[in-house]
């Protein structure tokens, strides 16, 4: 049976070595997926008696594989610094998506990526292209070379990819990768168009009255004050109001940033940021929007892990590493734990507390029959109806309210205006 050596890193990120035995590259791969293992090289050897053979230069075989593992990773660091600076995950979408056309079109991995970076005319595309078909002209597989850009390719997709090269599948595998990115990012750009609007809303409003307190206030106030006699306790408490602004509200402005990049600032430290993600899943509205989100993300990359062949210990790992805010990350890894132990995943899921029961009915139907993904597809769905509502309510009653600040406060100058204007004149009529 051949043998073969390999790098693997654990879920702490532990990098080991060491050789086993297995029918194919794709057993192999198996075998290190149920160890909870993701591999980062694995080379066929010769046959076990060979090997015990060369058992004697096992050391030093290791030792060069791994110079050469550290070699290619000081010079993509290099390069990520020169000819990869720019290059972000926003660049993941559109290049697995030109290079998943390819693949389906027939053409071969590394063929496809060296057309690409000799195709594109320039830019980030153009440069991630060069990096990635430089790592294959190396030697390394695609899952290989990515995995030394982490800034653009995250581990799931990463996983994916070598699924797919140890399937012989890339192909269709990428096509379901670039679908489930693009569903997300079609759900970024509705949040982000569905904000337009009530963004807009705000700067006119703030628009109007810094002119109103800046400039016709001012000149209404000198107007009022020359025709004499005594303002509405309404109009004086406008004018109030307006020269506590003008004289504070650049010191307000100011301290308010200031305290904001603290408060960022603090949530960078690992205190900070447990503190804050859990506070804001207590705030009404905001924070159901963004538990469906993270929940969403996490039910979709599990989908696509467990459906690509990928073990559920090892997807389930993959998964967590997805999941933004720390309180929910945090009962996932007890959950998994848990499933890890032998506990279903449907009353694993359950006893974290985020999912609904309707949630945890369809996962309890994938536990009885055994297939999980048609589950979490359905999940999926219901997440993004949801977070669909969310997005309109949110949206709707955020644009009232605006108008409505806007309103009363338009209204509340008129009638402070007004207000004077009559007194005013009552008082000319008088003398």
């Amino acid at each position: 049976m051949p043998s073969f050596t390999y790098t693997a890193r654990d879920a702490a990120g532990a990098v080991s070595n060491g050789r086993l035995e297995a029918d194919s590259r794709k057993g192999a791969l198996r075998q290190l997926s149920s160890r909870g293992l993701v591999p980062v090289s694995l080379k066929e050897g010769a046959a076990s008696s060979s090997g015990r053979a060369k058992s004697r230069g096992s050391a030093t075989d290791g030792e060069g594989d791994t110079a050469t593992s550290g070699g290619w990773r000081s010079w993509l660091t290099e390069r990520s610094g020169g000819a990869l600076a720019g290059v972000s995950r926003k660049d993941r979408l559109p290049f697995l998506r030109a290079l998943s056309d390819l693949l389906t079109a027939g053409v071969q991995t590394g063929d496809a990526v060296r057309m690409l970076s000799r195709r594109l005319s320039g830019g980030a595309q153009k440069k991630l292209a060069n990096a990635l078909w430089d790592g294959l002209s190396q030697g390394r597989s695609l899952s290989q070379s990515m995995r030394e850009m982490p800034a653009v390719f995250d581990e799931a997709s990463i996983s994916l990819v070598e699924a797919g090269e140890a399937t012989g599948n890339l192909g269709e595998i990428l096509k379901r990768l670039v679908t489930d990115l693009e569903e997300r990012e079609e759900l970024k750009s509705k949040l982000v168009g569905a904000m337009a609007y009530p963004i807009f809303i705000v700067m006119v409003a703030v628009a109007v009255v810094l002119v109103f307190l800046y400039f016709l206030l001012p000149r209404i106030q000198t107007l009022l004050t020359g025709l004499g006699g005594k303002l509405p306790f309404a109009t004086r408490a406008l004018i109030g109001m307006s020269e506590f602004l003008v004289t504070w509200g650049p010191v307000l402005v100011i301290g308010a940033v200031l305290a904001g990049v603290a408060l960022w600032a603090w949530r960078k430290t690992p205190n900070g940021r447990t503190v804050l993600d859990q506070r804001v899943l207590g705030f009404p509205g905001l924070g159901a929007f963004l538990r469906d989100s993270d929940l969403l993300r996490m039910v979709q990359t599990l989908a696509l892990l467990l459906e690509n062949g990928i073990t559920t210990l090892t997807a389930l790992t993959l998964t967590e590493r997805t999941i933004l805010n720390t309180s929910i990350r945090r009962s996932f890894n007890e959950a998994r734990l848990k499933i890890a132990e032998g506990m279903p995943i449907s009353a694993a899921l359950k006893a974290t507390g985020w999912f609904p029961d309707l949630v945890i009915d369809i996962l309890v139907i994938g536990d009885n029959t055994g297939n999980l993904v048609p589950g979490l597809h359905e999940v999926s769905r219901y997440y993004r109806r949801r977070q669909s509502r969310q997005l309109n309510f949110f949206v709707g009653a955020l644009s009232i309210a605006v108008l409505m600040v806007a309103f009363v406060f338009v209204a509340l100058i008129a009638f402070g205006i007004i207000l004077a204007v009559f007194q005013l004149s009552s008082n000319l009529r008088v003398r």
